[in-house]
């Protein structure tokens, strides 16, 4: 049988120019998380799937690619760092070691259903605070995603809400914000906040009967920010998953595709045994061209 030709689909090789651009900003963003008082770590290719099912849902699981090893555990190609950094921190760290201040870079291999132009293989760099639940950590870590693209020079767009927010409601509700769809199911006496959420209308003074601490902390937040380059959008609602507070997307040049995300898992290290509040973002390089 003839070799193939091709490669599977989602990946490619960098030939000399796209590998020396990749590393030029590789070295910009790692010198930037340096100067930033980031320490590296560096995490497996693979792992074992087990530690992550309690809380990977079904969706993110079928992303990953899964093989049973010679030793017959069922294995995972890397598909998500900020997990992966949890579970090898949490368990060893203690209190006296928070905040903790870290950042890494690799490839993750997505198992995603494939479009033109869709890789599934994906250099990332990410960095995350841990051990630290403040607003102030917050304003950093978006400020800092926009240093780090603007830094590429392009213009950034950083839009942000709170997951919590939706979690306040009834899982009818909820259900309703992430489709975008009123249903019957919703109650009548929350009509009106649901449509002005989908909608687009809603204000924090809209939500604050239903999240207060959220309001709150997106206030000061909003307000720590100049308006320029980061959007409060009440309607930009997502499935949470591991996140518990402030979520957000990074945009480049106006571009519709981001080029990073983030957010606030305040729960994520006490599953692997240590409580500690985290916040980060992981921007995938390729992106940024």
């Amino acid at each position: 049988m003839a070799a193939k030709l091709r490669y599977p689909t989602g990946v490619r090789t960098l030939l000399i120019d796209e590998t020396a651009r990749r590393r030029r900003t590789e070295a910009r963003f790692v010198g930037a998380l340096e100067r930033a008082e980031f320490d590296e770590v560096i995490l497996p290719i693979i792992d074992y799937a087990e530690p992550y099912a309690p809380f990977i849902d079904r969706d993110a699981a079928r992303q990953s690619y899964r093989f049973v090893d010679r030793e017959g555990d069922i294995v995972a190609i890397r598909s998500d760092f900020t997990p992966m950094v949890a579970r090898a921190l949490a368990p060893s760290m203690t209190a006296d070691d928070l905040p903790l201040r870290v950042f890494y870079r690799g490839d993750v291999i997505r198992c995603e259903a494939s479009r033109l132009g869709m890789n599934r293989e994906l250099f990332q760099i990410g960095a995350e605070i841990i051990g630290d639940d403040s607003v102030e950590a917050d304003v950093e870590m978006l400020q800092l995603a926009a240093d780090l693209v603007r830094q590429s020079g392009v213009k950034a767009t950083i839009v942000y809400n709170d997951v919590s927010i939706a979690d306040s409601f009834s899982p009818a509700v909820r259900a309703a914000l992430l489709s975008k769809r009123m249903s019957d199911d919703v109650p009548r006496e929350l009509r009106d906040v649901v449509v002005r959420l989908i909608g687009g209308d809603a204000t924090l003074a809209d939500v604050a009967p239903f999240a207060p601490v959220a309001a709150t902390r997106l206030d000061a937040i909003a307000r720590a920010l100049p308006s320029d380059h980061f959007f409060l959008h009440l309607d930009d609602i997502e499935a949470a998953g591991y996140y518990t507070g402030i979520r957000f997307r990074v945009y480049a040049n106006g571009a519709r595709r981001k080029v990073a995300q983030g957010g606030r898992y305040d729960t994520l290290y006490e599953r692997f045994g240590t409580p500690a509040a985290a916040i980060g973002f992981t921007f995938t390089i390729d992106d940024l061209d």
